[in-house]
């Protein structure tokens, strides 16, 4: 599980701030808590408000970022890194910028320090917590002119020369170690341990505009029982959806659509790739017909509709946005839910009703293990009920004069400002609490 990030000089982050999952409070709700072996207690769910362009889908993208960083190698030692600095300074680009993971693999506590450019990777190091005291696993240095890494593992660390050579020459200046040691054979069994984790725990980030029809669609090719679970998911949402049908789909057989898209677009964004495919649709001269891919076959996906003991049967393409974004969040929530992740969503209420977005993040909290999920989010009503989220979960992002963000917790406030039993709503809404766009009169004048 993640301890805590730390992020300096990343987009409208200047100076450094923490997203830290370390329970902050005690009495609180203890579906909330993860306890780990050294008697730390994590958080499994946190959620950011702020104004818009106040920064707080920066944080998400600080967790994409090194995911892709660690997951992702580039191939071209002339490719820079994907991410611009703080930007309202002079000289911008001569300033590296760092990030600081604790996180825990195994039961042992792993501190990963990163400093890094537009250029690549400068510094890297890992150090982790068999005893108080900490043990080095490794140190990475980019020498600065020629920009060729020098690897050097602890003491306690048993890698042959060979193996080392092999590494350091695989680790170009825009890659790190971790990514490094992904396309590389050799066989360092600490370093395996790492790679596999950051590949199973780490899912990306969730756009507010993203389509996650495939992402759910494709979890029934691994897993039959996840249909009845996704109906009973989306009964919830629509309590005459009895059904969720998802078949193999013959492109060769017609298909009577009732709302052909004619201008489909393919979408790509995120860590979840949207493959929507079109095709002409040559047996009912309707222009393009809009199909999902699960795998390696296409699929046709029907949800069934029961009204007065009769049920009837609209294509996915019929249904409200807020009924396709249920189901596309579905799989996501299976998944976090049935195996250790952390995934990161921006603006989770997007086409869904509160009391909908309520209940996805009760039920994660209820029946989740050892996964994080970390939102964004406008829905205030969510603070109205001080027995569901706790202060110390609840974060905030707020620009300040200079343009560099600030984050900060509802836990950080002290009893003057906000008391024990006080409403945070009602806090928050006052401006006690910051993270509030100022509007001002809106009225406005020419000239």
């Amino acid at each position: 599980m993640i301890h805590y990030l730390k992020i300096t000089n990343f987009g409208p982050i200047k100076d450094e701030v923490v997203l830290d999952f370390e329970v902050g409070e005690v009495g609180e709700s203890e579906a909330y808590e993860v306890e780990m072996p050294d008697g730390r207690r994590l958080l499994k769910l946190g959620y950011i408000y702020g104004a818009n362009a106040s920064g707080k889908t920066t944080v998400l993208k600080a967790f994409d970022f090194l995911r892709k960083l660690l997951l992702k190698p580039k191939s071209d030692k002339a490719l820079e890194l994907d991410f611009d600095p703080f930007l309202f300074r002079d000289s911008p680009y001569t300033i590296p910028s760092d990030f600081e993971l604790s996180f825990y693999v195994q039961d042992v506590r792993y501190i990963y320090n990163l400093k890094f450019n537009k250029q690549g990777v400068l510094h890297e190091k890992i150090v982790y917590y068999q005893t108080a005291k900490p043990t080095e696993l490794f140190t990475r240095i980019t020498a600065p002119e020629k920009r060729l890494a020098k690897i050097d593992f602890g003491s306690r660390i048993r890698v042959p020369a060979r193996e080392r050579d092999l590494l350091e020459a695989n680790t170009l200046h825009n890659n790190t170690v971790i990514g490094a040691y992904a396309r590389t054979n050799v066989d360092i069994a600490e370093l395996e341990k790492l790679n596999l984790w950051f590949n199973q725990y780490l899912l990306g980030m969730i756009s507010a505009s993203q389509d996650l029809t495939h992402l759910t669609t494709s979890y029934f090719d691994h897993n039959p029982l996840i249909g009845k679970w996704i109906s009973t998911f989306l009964h919830k949402a629509d309590n005459q959806i009895s059904k969720v049908n998802i078949s193999d789909y013959d492109i060769n057989v017609p298909y009577e659509d009732p709302l052909v898209d004619l201008n489909p677009k393919v979408i790509s964004q995120g860590s979840f790739p949207m493959e929507t495919v079109v095709r002409p649709d040559k047996g009912t001269g309707k222009g393009e017909l809009k199909y999902y891919g699960g795998g390696s076959i296409q699929r046709k996906i029907d949800f069934i509709h029961k009204l007065n003991n009769q049920d009837y049967t609209l294509p996915i393409q019929s249904e409200s946005n807020g009924t396709k974004r249920y189901f596309g969040l579905g799989g996501a929530l299976y998944e976090i839910i049935h195996n250790p992740h952390m995934l990161c969503i921006d603006e989770l209420e997007t086409s869904l009703h509160p009391d909908l977005m309520k209940h996805f993040l009760q039920v994660f909290l209820l029946n989740s293990t050892n996964s994080q999920l970390l939102i964004t989010t406008h829905n205030v009503s969510l603070l109205e009920n001080q027995d569901f989220i706790r202060k110390d979960a609840l974060w905030f992002s707020e620009k300040n004069n200079d343009g560099a963000m600030n984050l900060y917790s509802a836990s950080d406030f002290d009893s003057s400002v906000l008391r024990k039993d006080a409403s945070i709503i009602n806090a928050y809404r006052v401006g006690k609490l910051g993270a509030k766009p100022n509007l001002g009169s809106p009225f406005l004048t020419e000239g």
